[in-house]
């Protein structure tokens, strides 16, 4: 594995076959359909995703949120992906590199 995919963060890190965080869908009997995808959501906008990427990711039928998608509805998902985003934003980060300008070896 290369250095540089050694060291990705986020959506760049690509899983590993044993990733003890891969994402799990397990049905809970009486559980919270819609609490469920607020989460997820939550999840994908700290990872830098914008709205159009969230949906994607649940109205493709090769993901197991697809299945909250044909449950709900495309409205239903937009609806609630614009509601979560307007109260917790998207992670945005930037990173710059400033070189050392002299001074004391401290």
């Amino acid at each position: 594995m290369s250095e540089e995919l050694k060291n990705a963060h986020g959506r760049e890190k690509q899983p590993e076959a044993d990733d003890p965080v891969e994402l799990v869908v397990n049905w809970v009997e009486g559980g919270d359909p819609e609490e469920m995808a607020t989460c997820l959501i939550e999840e994908y906008a700290r990872l830098g995703m914008n709205e159009q990427e969230i949906f994607e990711l649940f109205s493709q039928p090769g993901y197991r949120t697809h299945a909250l998608y044909r449950q709900r509805g495309e409205t239903w998902l937009r609806d609630l992906i614009q509601r979560v985003l307007g109260r917790t934003g998207r992670l945005r980060v930037s990173v710059q590199f400033s070189r050392p300008t002299g001074g004391c070896d401290a």
